[in-house]
């Protein structure tokens, strides 16, 4: 019988990403709900993942069994770190000492999880909550200067907790500290994934049956892929396209993808220019989640009509969606909602349930969906673009009705003056809000605007200290930004709207910063955001947000020389609507890569 890992999920965002990295390490894992969770004879492992929730409220997520009488080596990550230390009569502290994104662990000792790794290292964080009381027989094993009991380690050396992320990319020593993990639970590895684009191709193929397929083509990479499969599978006589022009694309988007294309020998889809129905239809939208709903109910009603051409009984849908869409959406059965996005509408889910759409690539990550782009033999100009949103520019452009969207509270206010009041450092807490993911949760926040007070040296790590000082410590806040420029101005909220306007502006600007940073390989995605900001002439803020990343489930802000980056500011400022240009230094956690 195949060995197995059993991943017990509460509802963290990486989850499905701790499955794939154990399969990755050459053990059959399988994800489980804690309420349904059995042992079998060939799980020779579980882990605890994370999750929105905390283990002290009433409704916290349970386990039916006792963790002492486990039979096999048990790791808890995050929620399941303090669960597991609650569980055994550990104290858990709630909303104090948060710490998301990098964070450096000392470690007492390089032993059990944690051999042939380092005494320091960098981790990822993304918690509120964290143990303050240990269990009896229970050992730390790692700290930070925020959190005492960063992980630990029971005498026996076969349950162990760590608060941050061995999942995550950015955790530096991750992989090895799961790898150690698996030492300990078995000393052979059995699973191994031979041929895996073919057996996608295989499952399209079943799924498909003797239907036609009609893929919903946004010209990104994944519904790319998606088509690429779609093809290997069924043949081209098989397989329509349609692609719409929601009037949110790039400079010149809709274009290139026709021609790429053709160039790839493809002819068989059609344009549908949407962009008048898209605008009438969001016209004085403000709460972004409405804006992505009507996105998503017109994208169906599209595809409805345009499905309505073809025999409907002999068509099933195709969508490029992949995992992060989906957890985002909170699509786990525990997961915590942090955006719905346009594939994930109640139109979409209806479909899915009817049966009616085949999603080929929806439990693979941005990095697998490129290296299968890259076996289909999808040229890699084509695979290796930045990602862009199915909603488009509509999410990067924020509307407002010209209230305050929250009122910036003068407490608020007042600390976080106090907070860097002998810094170089000046913050103000702008009147917009943008979404986040803090502890697995969805906050919708505004952001800080960083600035120096003088001509002083500018210094990333100087920021990244400020930012990550201001969204601990502050309630109202889940993104940071820097002004190189300086605050010399206030900015005003004004009444802004999603307009052929406002898109064409935001599409000259994201085309300047997108032109001139294309020869930096390390920035992965760069969304560019207009705000609802403007100065006394009526020209408007916009924020820049590159950001290095592998997988989309964590990303970290790029650090751009500042001699280059002044430069860019310069350049879109010339342009006659802009006011100056903010850049985006927040990780994921606490704040999404789009801001919407």
């Amino acid at each position: 019988m195949q060995k197995e890992i059993a991943i017990i999920d509460f509802g963290g965002q990486y989850t499905h990403l701790i499955a794939r990295r154990i399969r990755n390490l050459g053990i059959f894992s399988e994800i489980y709900q804690p309420e349904d969770f059995e042992f079998k004879p060939n799980i020779i492992g579980i882990i605890f993942s994370g999750g929105p929730q905390t283990v002290n409220a009433g409704d916290a997520y349970k386990i039916k069994w006792s963790i002492e009488d486990s039979p096999v080596p048990l790791l808890g990550i995050c929620y399941g770190h303090q669960l597991i230390a609650h569980k055994l009569g550990g104290k858990i502290a709630s909303g104090r000492n948060k710490e998301y994104g990098y964070t450096e662990i000392d470690c007492i000792n390089d032993s059990g999880i944690l051999a042939d790794t380092a005494l320091r290292q960098r981790v990822w964080m993304s918690h509120g909550d964290h143990v303050v009381e240990m269990p009896d027989g229970y050992e730390i094993v790692a700290s930070t200067d925020q959190v005492p009991i960063a992980a630990y380690r029971s005498a026996d050396n076969k349950i162990f907790g760590v608060q941050f992320h061995p999942e995550v990319s950015h955790t530096e020593f991750g992989s090895k500290i799961l790898d150690n993990f698996l030492n300990i639970c078995t000393d052979s590895r059995d699973w191994k994934v031979d041929n895996f684009k073919n057996e996608l191709i295989e499952t399209v193929r079943k799924q498909a049956g003797d239907k036609d397929l009609l893929i919903l083509l946004s010209g990104g990479v994944d519904s790319l892929v998606a088509m690429e499969l779609c093809l290997a599978a069924v043949g081209s006589d098989r397989v329509f396209a349609i692609h719409i022009d929601t009037g949110f694309m790039r400079y010149q988007e809709s274009a290139n993808i026709i021609n790429h294309l053709h160039e790839l020998g493809y002819n068989n889809m059609e344009l549908i220019d949407a962009e008048d129905k898209y605008l009438s239809e969001l016209k004085d939208v403000y709460d972004p989640e409405e804006k992505r709903l009507i996105i998503g109910r017109l994208f169906v009603e599209i595809a409805d009509e345009a499905i309505s051409k073809f025999k409907k009984d002999n068509i099933l849908l195709v969508q490029g969606t992949i995992y992060p869409d989906t957890i985002e959406s909170g699509d786990s059965a525990k997961s915590a909602k942090i955006k719905t996005h346009h594939n994930r509408v109640a139109e979409i889910e209806k479909l899915l349930a009817e049966g009616k759409i085949i999603e080929p690539i929806r439990d693979l990550y941005k990095d697998e969906v490129r290296a299968l782009g890259i076996e289909l033999g999808i040229p890699p100009e084509l695979v290796n673009r930045h990602p862009f949103p199915g909603p488009g520019l509509a999410i990067r452009i924020l509307t407002s009705d010209a209230k305050p969207q929250i009122p910036v509270d003068n407490a608020e206010k007042a600390k976080l003056k106090e907070l860097f009041n002998n810094s170089l450092l000046q913050g103000e807490i702008l009147p917009v809000r943008s979404v986040g993911v803090m502890g697995d949760g969805r906050t919708y926040n505004h952001p800080v605007l960083f600035s120096y007070r003088s001509n002083s040296t500018h210094n990333w790590q100087e920021l990244r200290i400020a930012a990550r000082k201001a969204i601990s410590s502050l309630n109202s806040v889940n993104r940071a930004l820097f002004a190189i420029s300086g605050q010399n101005e206030k900015y005003g909220l004004k009444k802004h709207s999603l307009s052929k306007n406002s898109c064409d502006q935001i599409r000259q600007v994201d085309h300047l910063l997108m032109q001139r940073v294309k020869h930096i390989k390390e920035i992965w995605q760069m969304p560019v955001v207009q705000l609802p900001l403007f100065d006394k002439e009526g020209r408007q803020i916009y924020v820049m947000r590159p950001v290095t990343s592998i997988d989309a489930m964590t990303a970290d802000f790029y650090e751009m020389d500042f001699e280059f980056l002044q430069e860019l500011v310069w350049e879109v400022k010339k342009m006659d609507f802009v006011a100056d240009l903010f850049y985006d230094i927040t990780s994921k956690p606490p704040a999404t890569i789009e801001w919407e």
